[in-house]
């Protein structure tokens, strides 16, 4: 059965419950005339019940229609804003990309990415290290242009005033201009910037450490601030326990001594860390 005729069989089904109802009720038309009209009679109960009736078999029915569809996540937008003068706030997106915004930057993501691709818009400045996963480009929105990764380390200067320049410091990105579709593909130590209304390319040894002189971390997962303060550490490292599920808003220097960061995350958050091996395991 094609899914037109299970339709009205169901339509069917609902009129004939209906019908035999109005007529166990005595609301069916009477069969005398009226010398007037020469026109059946009809109980004025019975019209407004079959009006409700009517509106009753329409629900039953979109119910029934809206069970035959499956159903859909819902993927909801998030905006993570840093203010102006503020350090860099630090975060682990859901494919486990890390971005640092700079102050007065705004990025919008989605908590759950699409299968085949990454999309988030960047207004302002940020740094970003993409996980890399070829068959998903990540995919960066900005006002001047699209920029497209499949895992790479980067930074963009972005904002209202139509101003752009991307500097990679690992990997390949590309670039297309959003007006011309113009595009240029940028590795490592080179620097493409915005430029009499076209993007330039320049060979260029652009610094990265402005991003990570403070970094603050607002209500973020402690195994994501884990993973972040991991990333600029050559020796030491930091495992948290994954039953841990508790988030914490804090900032740090990038010179600050890991053991004495590990100490003030458990004092704040009451745990316990042990040491063995160059690595801070911060437990229950």
């Amino acid at each position: 059965m094609n899914k037109k005729e299970q339709n009205n069989l169901a339509v069917g089904k609902a009129w004939e419950l209906l019908y035999q109802r109005l007529e166990k009720d005595g609301l069916l038309p009477v069969q005398s005339v009226s010398t007037d009209s020469k026109r059946p009679l009809i109980h004025l109960a019975f019209i407004g019940k079959v009006a409700v009736a009517a509106v009753l078999v329409a629900c039953i029915f979109a119910g029934w229609h809206f069970l035959q569809k499956p159903v859909q996540s819902v993927t909801t937008t998030q905006v993570l804003y840093n203010e102006a003068h503020a350090p860099t706030l630090a975060t682990v997106l859901e494919d486990g990309s890390v971005v640092f915004l700079s102050g007065q930057t705004s990025l919008l993501y989605p908590n759950h990415f699409e299968a085949d691709k990454r999309e988030v818009t960047l207004t302002g400045d940020a740094f970003f290290e993409i996980k890399k996963q070829p068959e998903r480009p990540f995919i960066i929105h900005t006002n001047v242009a699209q920029v497209e990764v499949t895992g790479t380390s980067f930074k963009i200067k972005s904002n209202t005033n139509a101003s752009f320049l991307l500097a990679v410091r690992e990997g390949e990105v590309r670039v297309i201009q959003n007006n011309t579709s113009h595009s240029l593909s940028v590795n490592a130590g080179e620097t493409v910037f915005f430029d009499a209304e076209r993007l330039q390319l320049k060979k260029s040894d652009t610094g990265f450490d402005d991003f990570f002189k403070n970094i603050h971390f607002k209500d973020e997962p402690l195994d994501n601030v884990a993973t972040i303060i991991n990333l600029h550490s050559d020796t030491l490292r930091i495992y948290v326990d994954p039953a841990i599920k508790k988030q914490i808003t804090f900032t740090y220097g990038i010179d600050s001594d890991m053991a004495d960061i590990v100490r003030l995350i458990c004092m704040a958050l009451d745990l316990r860390y042990s040491f063995l091996d160059n690595v801070f395991y911060i437990l229950e």
